[in-house]
């Protein structure tokens, strides 16, 4: 039997599908725009990723590789700036239409992007969490890396860290 769920590269073609996906989660506190949405796909379409069931877009995962303008500031605040290496990859955004939410869309979607990380030989995947999502990211094989100042509602956000088991670095 074939497991109907299907994660693909993100396309142009599945904008509206992304949009749709964003518009429905109600506490996004960042809604991307459609110009953003298309930058990073074509700029980023190997770890912008997209989960569908029956040809209809249900989740997304999208992330980028350094440098990005807030990567710097985690570098500093930590205190090291060669902590991150700036081969890895920095997940931006995780989300999963409602009707969809606590079904294991979101571990799948994290699950392709840590395959990404294997076939590209990256040293891992960090990003920012804040509390409520910190035990979620670590059942998913996340480590807390440090605190830093938040940047969206929160006072401060949870630095995670993936590292990539079968990472070769180049001699």
């Amino acid at each position: 039997m074939e497991f109907p769920i299907k994660i693909r590269e993100a396309q142009q073609s599945d904008i509206n599908q992304i949009c749709l996906i964003q518009e429905s989660i109600s506490n996004s506190l960042e809604v991307l725009n459609r110009e953003i949405i298309e930058e990073r796909i074509r700029n980023h379409a190997g770890t912008f990723l997209l989960a569908s069931l029956d040809d209809q877009g249900i989740a997304y995962i999208t992330a980028t590789t350094p440098p990005i303008p807030s990567l710097r500031k985690w570098m500093l605040e930590i205190g090291d700036e060669e902590f991150i290496s700036e081969n890895a990859i920095i997940l931006e955004d995780l989300a999963v239409h409602p009707d969809y939410q606590g079904q294991g869309f979101g571990t799948l979607l994290l699950a392709a992007l840590k395959e990404v990380t294997r076939q590209q030989n990256r040293p891992g995947i960090y990003l920012l969490c804040e509390d409520e999502l910190l035990a979620y990211f670590e059942m998913n094989g996340f480590v807390e890396q440090g605190i830093v100042e938040g940047e969206r509602n929160s006072e401060f956000a949870f630095l995670m860290r993936w590292q990539n088991p079968y990472y070769q670095e180049e001699l």
